[in-house]
């Protein structure tokens, strides 16, 4: 069972005020349900390893963070989480140590992912956790809207199609327990992709 220590319920009150007042009306896609997604995604994967409280008090703690960022802006959002997460976790005498692996995490999911660590990699794969879920295209549709809204550009649907499909072929979890229980979703995804892209090109003839 996840923890819930007071550090995580103001983290948690935290998140959610800032997510709910700051975050931009065009972040269709990174939005206060996909930080949810994303706590209870990583909740899920911590629950299947052994780790210290204190590893899944990070982990928890780098979910509700880890995009905090977009409220400053799309360009280094990463790194914006990361410095927001420190300000709060040091008027709160959080761990120094543990600050540090909380920023580790937060900016391990900057594209392309890089974690160093199991804590980092738990939260990398929950992150990209809705590859694998049953309205894969829902979110993607959401994501497609938020791009071409922020960067102020068209992507037609084919070549948004096309760039679905390279994500999801290039895709890989980094956890055991991601990899056991949601790579075949992934790859299933991939498949209906694949599918619409094939279709799109037969109405274009």
């Amino acid at each position: 069972m996840m923890i819930s220590s007071s550090i995580i319920n103001e983290v948690k009150d935290h998140a959610i005020k800032v997510l709910s007042k700051q975050l931009p009306d065009n972040m269709t896609y990174h939005s206060i349900n996909h930080t949810l997604d994303v706590v209870a995604s990583a909740e899920e994967i911590a629950e299947k390893q052994s780790l210290s409280k204190e590893d899944l008090e990070v982990v928890q703690i780098a979910a509700w963070f880890h995009d905090l960022g977009y409220t400053k802006g799309c360009e280094h959002h990463e790194e914006n989480g990361a410095r927001m997460a420190r300000e709060f976790l040091e008027s709160k005498n959080y761990s120094s140590e543990r600050i540090t692996l909380v920023e580790g995490c937060i900016m391990a999911t900057k594209m392309p992912q890089s974690p160093q660590n199991n804590l980092e990699q738990i939260l990398c794969d929950a992150d990209l956790m809705h590859l694998a879920d049953q309205d894969y295209f829902e979110k993607a549709d959401l994501l497609h809207q938020e791009i071409e809204t922020t960067k102020f550009c068209k992507i037609p649907e084919n070549e948004w199609l096309q760039m679905n499909q390279e994500f999801l072929d290039k895709h890989c979890f980094f956890t055991d327990y991601a990899k056991k229980n949601y790579e075949a979703a992934v790859k299933e995804n991939l498949k209906k992709v694949r599918d619409r892209l094939k279709s799109w090109k037969k109405t274009e003839k």
